[in-house]
């Protein structure tokens, strides 16, 4: 075979798995009549209900809830630019499973808000351990916010994650509500990669 030639790769599919799938799409479409173009997510002791009774990860329950969610990504990556009207300091603070974990600010943008968290691991041996966050920002308020990872840093222990919430936050905080979910960053979107593999030459 030469190079400009291709081989044909298969994929597994038969009428077993066609029917469910279709049963899978007939059930998101009749999920999206119902709720429009609200956000509807149940409460956590019915996922915890789901995680024995599927036998699945919360982390991937969440992924497919989220999945069917209305999200109007096309908000997320604006291509002009939007002008930074403030900073909002939040400055919640937890700890949980020897992390602490806390909202420090929002970046206040015309259309969006970029709401920042830090995570620091607190147990033993610290020196020892790499932080992967794999969580989602969940926002309850009056509004409605939807929001997606922007980016994450960090090493070791201690990580900081940055969240790009639509439509931004009220500067005022009084009555909304900040959770970390369960969620893989990598299946809620594709990141592209960038490989750097030529010759740098600096004068």
């Amino acid at each position: 075979m030469g190079w400009s030639e291709f081989r044909a790769i298969p994929f597994e599919y038969n009428d077993e798995v066609r029917q469910i799938d279709e049963q899978l799409l007939r059930l998101v479409a009749g999920r999206k009549k119902i709720t429009g173009a609200a956000q509807y997510h149940p409460p956590q002791e019915i996922v915890d209900e789901w995680v024995i009774s599927l036998d699945m990860k919360e982390e991937d329950l969440r992924y497919v809830l989220r999945s069917v969610q209305p999200m109007p990504q096309k908000h997320f990556f604006p291509r002009e630019e939007i002008k930074l009207t403030g900073v909002v300091p939040i400055m919640k603070k937890t700890v949980k499973d020897s992390c602490e974990y806390v909202i420090t600010h929002s970046m206040q943008y015309e259309t969006e808000s970029i709401v920042h968290v830090e995570i620091q691991y607190k147990g033993s041996e610290a020196e020892r351990v790499h932080v992967v966050p794999h969580l989602a920002l969940e926002i309850i308020s009056e509004q409605g916010h939807v929001s997606m990872r922007h980016s994450s840093r960090g090493g070791g222990g201690e990580t900081q994650l940055s969240y790009r919430v639509v439509p931004a936050l009220p500067s005022s905080l009084e009555n909304v509500q900040f959770s970390l979910i369960p969620s893989i960053p990598e299946l809620e979107y594709k990141v592209e990669e960038v490989i750097l593999d030529k010759q740098v030459d600096f004068d």
